[in-house]
């Protein structure tokens, strides 16, 4: 069993390159968890995951650090930012973490998880969206491109699954989507890294945080680092979607809108993340709504 001195430089993997980011999100895709630990201080952290607010915190994190986002509402830039000082930790490396430092990190309900990534990014699956992609990679190779397609083809082909037609009603392809969650995990990298079962980062054990929070908390969470850390920072909420909703029918997506076939569907893929938050109330007491609520209104 890994055992760490507070003293320790932390463990775990670090992105240094697209090259890097993809093989963390393969040992993901393969079912292994690394946790991205953020550290807090030299006896805290804030483990994040993809459409948990994590662009708001992200922002936070760095005014933390006296780090000022480069471009504080391109989301993209703040994860660029924040990515080189991210530690992946497996899951023995989380809890040996863990015995000296607080932990926290933000659960949010699965379903309303990925109705959120589909918002953001169900687009992607399109098929002008994938060529767009294979052809950005492969430059002005066309050979390259060419073994590129051929390669995705052939993926989509042994998972079953296809492109979305350009002109596909959001609500139609979010639907399918869900019956067909494992496949394109398999197939699409930035699908599945906003889609994964939250477990994934969390790692299987609640009892390795100070404490998880909902998504109702999370400018509270912010309050209390401004607070300790005697910094004034932006706590305006990061709403992706919202501003873009009237340009954009991909951004009006919701949860009504999918059919009962789909939220069965996802129950089931999402079961581990349900069992954790059972296991969090078991662990660190029932969900804390009602105490943020109280916090807020002090």
């Amino acid at each position: 069993m890994l055992q760490l001195q507070a003293s320790d430089p932390l463990p775990g993997r670090r992105v240094h390159n697209n090259t890097d980011w993809a093989g963390i999100q393969l040992a993901i895709q393969a079912g292994s968890t690394l946790a991205p630990l953020l550290p807090l201080g030299a006896d805290s952290g804030y483990v994040w995951i993809p459409k948990n607010g994590c662009t708001s915190l992200k922002r936070a994190w760095l005014q933390v650090q006296r780090r000022a986002p480069s471009s504080p509402d391109d989301h993209d830039s703040v994860h660029a930012q924040v990515q080189p000082h991210t530690h992946w930790l497996t899951a023995e490396e989380l809890k040996a973490v863990a015995a000296h430092r607080g932990l926290v990190a933000v659960w949010r309900d699965p379903i309303d998880r990925f109705v959120s990534a589909c918002r953001s990014h169900l687009q992607e699956l399109t098929a002008s969206a994938i060529q767009r992609r294979l052809e950005l990679s492969s430059g002005d190779d066309a050979a390259l491109l060419a073994k590129a397609v051929a390669w995705h083809h052939d993926l989509f082909r042994r998972e079953g699954v296809v492109p979305f037609a350009d002109n596909i009603d959001p609500v139609e392809a979010m639907n399918q989507v869900a019956l067909e969650q494992n496949a394109w995990l398999r197939c699409h990298i930035d699908w599945s890294h906003h889609t994964t079962p939250q477990v994934s980062y969390l790692g299987g054990d609640p009892r390795a945080y100070r404490t998880i929070l909902g998504m109702d908390q999370i400018q509270v969470l912010i309050e209390h680092w401004s607070s300790v850390s005697g910094i004034a920072l932006d706590t305006t909420p990061q709403h992706q979607s919202k501003a873009l909703e009237a340009a954009d029918p991909w951004r009006c997506l919701h949860r009504d809108q999918l059919s009962p076939e789909a939220i069965a569907a996802l129950q089931r893929f999402y079961a581990a993340d349900w069992a954790f938050l059972e296991l969090a109330h078991q662990h660190l007491g029932q969900w804390p709504e009602q105490n943020a609520a109280q916090a807020q209104a002090a």
